[in-house]
């Protein structure tokens, strides 16, 4: 499956609510989408009709539910511009992830952070995984619903996030602080790692808070997504009673 295709109703909506990188879109013929045809036709995206061989095709055999879109190739957003925008946000929130290689806990971020109104993620360049139709799937769309940055170093770029007045908080299992102990006020960078790497010495050794999750339970680690949602969520209510 090429890289230019995403497919599945609700992450093609929210590609045509997002970012305007949709070239061009394919329907099954026998049961055109009415809203996707709506919303094409608003942003005079041409639309093929075509037999569900060929969605097939397009998606290598993948579930489409009919609609299949041809996008233009993904727009990371630059550091600058998203750190711009925050300079007089009160309360910020930037995710980064360390070395996440799987696609469907890269997707199931994305979308966890749309949902808590993360203001931008970043990832590096290497030993991590990009946009692919399979992230764009997991996501629903909702790659185009917030900035994400491809940085080369994420140090350096931690450094600088640390110059912007970032908090730097690390989950990872051998913190020595509770995720929940933190006062989340201001602005927070919050470092996910993988499952099977972690997250880095350098990156800890640069953090303010390494924290993690008390598991009492006969599983002794969390998914990077499910450790994204607990920490997002805490985050979110921390500020909610300020």
């Amino acid at each position: 499956m090429k890289s230019d295709i995403i497919y599945g109703r609700i992450p093609c909506l929210n590609a045509l609510k997002g970012k305007n990188r949709v070239k061009s879109i394919f329907l099954n013929e026998k049961h055109p989408d009415q809203e996707i045809i709506l919303l094409a036709n608003e942003k005079n995206i041409p639309v093929s009709f075509v037999d569900k061989q060929k969605l097939d095709s397009l998606t290598s055999n993948s579930n489409h539910q009919g609609v299949v879109c041809k996008m233009e190739e993904f727009a990371f957003s630059q550091l600058n511009d998203v750190l711009n925008t925050l300079k007089e946000k009160k309360d910020a929130t930037i995710v980064l992830l360390d070395q996440i290689t799987d696609p469907v806990n890269f997707g199931s971020i994305i979308r966890t952070s749309a949902a808590f109104n993360v203001d931008a993620i970043i990832i590096g360049k290497n030993r991590q995984v990009q946009i692919t139709p399979v992230v764009a799937k997991v996501a629903t769309g909702a790659e185009e619903l917030l900035p994400i940055v491809q940085v080369v170093n994420l140090n350096q770029t931690i450094e600088k996030l640390k110059k912007e007045n970032f908090w730097i908080v690390t989950s990872a299992g051998e913190g020595n602080t509770n995720y929940d102990e933190i006062d989340y006020s201001g602005k927070i960078c919050l470092v996910v790692g993988s499952e099977g790497y972690g997250v880095s010495r350098l990156i800890k050794e640069h953090s303010d808070y390494i924290a993690k999750i008390p598991l009492n339970g006969k599983i002794d680690a969390l998914n990077a997504n499910i450790a994204t949602a607990v920490f997002l969520a805490q985050i979110t209510s921390n500020r909610n009673k300020k």
